[in-house]
């Protein structure tokens, strides 16, 4: 018994003990971290509203595939990627194009098991690619990609989750079909991709009443077991209607993955077809900006906190024991939160309706009680 309590006391000292009972309202917890104003300031900046920080600032006028501004946003988006703590890397695949960005959150448990979150970060406007905001069409992918890297970069997960921002999607997913082939050609295994491509504009071009106002959700048939996951998320934590469609031919950079075999879904505001056909008068034009009135945020928001759902729950959220303000880390800020949860355990679940008062089960002997103090003291003072 001594030797048990040693390692598991040296465990908690390392940082490294978690469990994986995941409650929906832990994900709730997660998935409120996901909120609209930083959605927005990505937004701000993909569409040159805010300027790329330097001396001097850069606002972006386009992220054409082709062009010298997507120079500019991928660098950003790696470096705000990096200043969530995660490594990440611009990684080239035809000359001319801009990089794709990606960066990892390795799994602690298995992290050979591979899970992807992603939108593609470049632009279309056929009269003029100088100037080609492109904030639905896929600055709210990217966004949600960039929104998920900093909310899920502060837990462990099981397996290893991927955000990736492509580029050259409006040539014909250029660059998620390089990525993929070289996932193939090295083996590696991608359990599944959600990818998000505009989602900020699902009336169909504004009527009312409106014929179609939901995400469509789209995967090929082997991919439906994922369609169907993220389906029941949408309905379990947000309140927007979706549809499944199982449909090859449903484009968008998922389409890529399917490509070398493995598993993708897409979100999207309208089907291709439908947008293709006019459901989004802003589409590939100079209308694509932050304040066209008819976007509409919180579905959009549902749209991000559906997807997240997805990817938390089968990539595989630990919880570190300890972490009793669900912030990601066991610091100081746990005390007062760890005493409510000895004290008063109404009065912690009042405070922290997110999270789990069996986080504070330092000992693991299944009751939270004054037996839990040392373990949780020399977690605070390794």
């Amino acid at each position: 018994m001594r030797a048990k309590w040693s390692c598991l006391v040296l465990a908690l000292i390392l940082g490294s003990f978690s469990i994986t009972l995941v409650s929906a309202d832990e994900i709730r917890g997660l998935l409120n971290q996901a909120t609209l104003p930083e959605f927005q300031g990505y937004l701000r900046v993909l569409t040159g509203v805010d300027p790329i920080p330097g001396d001097p600032p850069f606002y972006l006028q386009n992220r054409y595939s082709l062009g010298t501004h997507i120079l500019k946003a991928g660098p950003w988006i790696k470096d705000t990627f990096v200043s969530f703590g995660l490594p990440a890397e611009l990684q080239n695949y035809r000359a001319g194009y801009g990089p794709n960005v990606v960066a990892e959150l390795r799994g602690k448990t298995r992290p050979a098991d591979i899970y992807i979150i992603c939108g593609h970060y470049d632009t279309y406007h056929a009269a003029n690619q100088n100037l080609a905001p492109g904030c639905d069409d896929n600055g709210s992918g990217t966004a949600a990609t960039m929104i998920a890297a900093h909310v899920l970069s502060r837990y462990d997960f099981e397996a290893t989750v991927r955000f990736i921002a492509f580029s050259g999607e409006e040539q014909w997913m250029v660059g998620s079909l390089a990525y993929a082939a070289a996932a193939r050609a090295k083996g590696e295994k991608i359990i599944g991709a959600i990818n998000l491509d505009m989602f900020l504009h699902p009336s169909w071009d504004n009527r009312e009443p409106d014929p179609d106002h939901d995400i469509d959700v789209g995967g090929d048939n082997a991919s439906q077991w994922l369609a169907q996951d993220v389906a029941a998320k949408l309905a379990a934590y947000t309140p927007i209607e979706f549809q499944v469609h199982n449909d090859p031919n449903f484009v968008s950079d998922q389409w890529a993955f399917w490509q070398h075999g493995y598993h993708a879904v897409g979100l999207i505001e309208n089907t291709p077809n439908e947008i293709w056909g006019g459901s989004n008068d802003a589409y590939h034009n100079l209308k694509d900006v932050i304040t066209n009135p008819d976007y509409e945020w919180d579905f959009a928001m549902h749209t991000v906190h559906g997807a997240l759902a997805s990817l938390i729950d089968l990539a595989g959220l630990l919880l570190k024991l300890g972490d009793l303000n669900c912030d990601g880390t066991v610091n100081n800020f746990d005390i007062d939160p760890f005493v409510l949860a000895l004290t008063d355990p109404g009065g912690y679940t009042t405070k922290f309706p997110d999270c789990n008062r069996l986080l504070a089960d330092v000992n693991q002997d299944g009751k939270v009680d004054n037996f839990d103090i040392d373990p949780f003291v020399k977690l605070l003072t390794p």
